[in-house]
């Protein structure tokens, strides 16, 4: 049995995990740290008695196993350094190039531990300081993040006690997350039924930038695919921004139709726990409401909320669940040297996910009464980038003309994928009927131009930037001004088709960064200014 004496194989068990749970303590709650923990810890102890068993040392035998943990779980972090990496035109970040030293690294250390005669006492005691080092960084780490209630489901916030079930208050939920305004509401008092409601497409297309941005920063001009939007009678809003950075902050606002900054009051601007932010998105207004006068709300390939899940649906579609919730049982998969298999079947998922959405929109009209509500997320043009222009299989990192790999021609070789598969749904979609009101919109821009955490004005400019296409069966688009961002769709929707009278917010864009997604700072004149308006 192996002396307690030596307890780095323990630690370095253990250590990947507690890293990953400190980097994601504010998404992932605490749960789900223990079949991780069981699993690898268990499978080192046995490995560890087995090779004690046979080499009848102790020192050696553990020495191995935290060798091969170390290198195990090193390896991920050390891809993700090195991806999109490249030397002399190679790409130095690719599973090719980096499993090989990795797995020579394992099996040569190995091999001098098994055959060197020198005594480990002094190696084994340095590696343990190490282990004990590590783990204790990372524990103070989480106990910091604990006591300042910095974590998933945290109950400092007495908004968040109500809203997550804690404390169990009987305030509706509209009532808790509306901000203190004129337009606060619920739906059981916003009557929209008609007979002859239309069906409501909104189509998210993932990272998909406005021409202007396009042009100015992948000198690709997308003029063809919005003509033909423009043709098929859509307005293209132009310029157009998105009023927030990231898809959760741009969908809870526009699926509420407000701006999210009141939050900010409750979470603390120096919070980065976001599921306040899921769980707004998962339970919004617009399909609320929708729901509750007599809509079939549809949801296709998105998950959100701590139950990955929208609360106000009739039907989900197209999930994946397995390959879309957070993790860490994925994550911790991604960090080792089997992250490769696992990267592949990620990526297998996510073109089964985009194909199906595709496949699956044009059918609802035979599955599903109308009036209907489809939300419609799809991961295009986002990385990972696994389809060329036609739709072609991409492998991340391997060009399809032998050219060496560049991110920004596979971003719009896969924003010209989806040019063609929009094109082919809006054809069927209006041929079967062309009463209804469609959204095809970026949730944001794309983000190639500089550090997210200390951005330049031309990072806020691309990612800020999105597509917004609307189509009005009666093509009456009055009521939108030149730039009208998506906070302001859903307003103009209900007033326009269900007699309804709210007024329209002031457009605004604002600015926060993944690590505080609660300080935002105004970007409207940046914006503006960029395209001289």
């Amino acid at each position: 049995m192996p002396k307690l004496s030596t307890i780095h194989p323990f630690l370095f068990a253990i250590f990947p995990i507690m890293l990953l749970y400190s980097q994601n303590i504010h998404l992932l709650p605490i749960e789900e740290i223990i079949i991780p923990t069981l699993l690898v810890v268990g499978l080192g102890t046995i490995s560890w008695i087995i090779l004690n068993y046979f080499l009848r040392n102790v020192l050696k035998a553990g020495l191995i196993i935290s060798l091969f943990l170390v290198t195990f779980f090193s390896y991920g972090h050390v891809y993700n350094i090195l991806d999109d990496v490249s030397f002399i035109g190679f790409d130095i970040g690719r599973h090719i190039f980096l499993l090989i030293p990795f797995f020579i690294v394992l099996v040569l250390g190995i091999i001098y531990l098994l055959k060197t005669k020198r005594k480990l006492n002094n190696l084994s005691s340095v590696v343990n300081v190490i282990s004990v080092t590590a783990v204790l960084v990372i524990a103070v780490n989480v106990g910091v993040d604990i006591s300042q209630e910095n974590y998933f489901g945290s109950q400092k916030l007495g908004i968040e006690e109500k809203f997550l079930g804690v404390g169990a208050s009987k305030q509706p939920f509209l009532e808790i997350f509306s901000p203190p305004n004129e337009n606060k509401y619920t739906a059981s008092n916003v009557s929209i039924i008609k007979s002859d409601m239309p069906d409501i497409y909104y189509i998210i297309l993932d990272e998909y930038g406005s021409n202007h941005a396009l042009k100015k920063f992948f000198d690709y001009d997308n003029l063809q695919f919005l003509s033909y939007l423009k043709e098929k009678g859509f307005l293209v809003v132009s310029p157009s921004y998105t009023n927030y950075p990231t898809t959760v902050q741009s969908l809870g606002s526009s699926l509420n139709m407000d701006y999210i900054n009141y939050l900010s009051e409750e979470a603390g601007i120096d919070s980065k726990n976001y599921h306040l932010l899921n769980d707004v998105l998962s339970r919004n207004k617009v399909m609320e409401i929708l729901q509750t006068n007599q809509y079939n709300v549809i949801n296709m390939g998105a998950l959100w909320g701590p139950n990955n899940e929208f609360q106000n649906v009739n039907a989900n579609l197209c999930e994946f669940k397995e390959f879309n919730r957070d993790s860490l049982m994925r994550e911790l998969q991604h960090i080792t040297m089997l992250g490769y298999f696992q990267e592949k079947l990620v990526e297998q998922g996510r073109r089964d996910r985009v194909l199906c959405v595709f496949d699956e929109l044009p059918t609802l009209n035979q599955k599903f009464s109308s009036p209907k509500f489809v939300f419609a997320h799809i991961m295009l043009p986002h990385a990972p980038y696994i389809f060329g222009p036609n739709g072609e299989n991409v492998n991340p990192g391997i060009s399809l003309d032998d050219k060496p790999w560049d991110p920004k021609k596979a971003h719009i070789d896969q924003l010209k994928f989806a040019n063609k598969k929009i094109r082919i749904l809006v054809d069927t979609l209006l041929s079967q009927n062309n009463n209804s009101i469609m959204i095809i919109q970026g949730d944001t821009g794309s983000a190639f131009s500089g550090d997210w955490d200390n951005p330049s004005e031309d990072l806020i400019i691309e990612r800020m930037s999105n597509l917004n296409a609307i189509y009005f069966p009666n093509g009456n688009y009055e009521a939108f001004s030149e730039y009208i961002t998506p906070v302001n769709s859903f307003r103009i929707i209900f007033n326009e088709f269900f007699d309804a009278n709210y007024t329209l917010l002031e457009d605004k864009m604002y600015w926060s960064t993944g690590s505080k997604p609660y300080a935002h700072k105004d970007v409207s004149n940046l914006l503006l200014e960029d395209n001289e308006i």
